[in-house]
């Protein structure tokens, strides 16, 4: 299982590595790039504006502790559900700290 959840989480990053590019940013994984960055909860490395960290699974993973004990400004979360023995897509979702949401919203609708 833990093999099957860490390439589930492998897939996920590189999903989210070319959908940066496909915006036209720069995005590696941090694991072939920096071990500082993959040291502290940063999974992609990336000209996009923020520290993103992937995770993809069943349960959901503790936000808190996600965005508390690491430097990532965002969690990017693949929910999946398991049908006998294959995992599905069940929802992709953004999960930030609530400032960043109001900060990043002011600065694209200024008012």
């Amino acid at each position: 299982m833990a093999n099957r959840n860490r390439d589930s989480g492998h897939r996920w990053e590189l999903d989210v590595i070319h959908i940066l590019e496909q915006m036209g940013y720069e995005a590696v994984s941090s694991r072939s790039e920096s071990r500082r960055a993959d040291a502290a909860g940063i999974d992609v490395i990336t000209d996009f504006p923020f520290k993103i960290q992937c995770k993809s699974g069943i349960n959901q993973p503790n936000i808190h502790d996600l965005l508390t004990k690491t430097e990532a400004d965002i969690i990017l979360y693949r929910k999946q559900k398991k049908k006998g023995k294959r995992f599905y897509k069940q929802g992709e979702y953004a999960i930030m700290k609530l400032e960043d949401f109001f900060n990043l919203t002011q600065k694209a609708y200024k008012k």
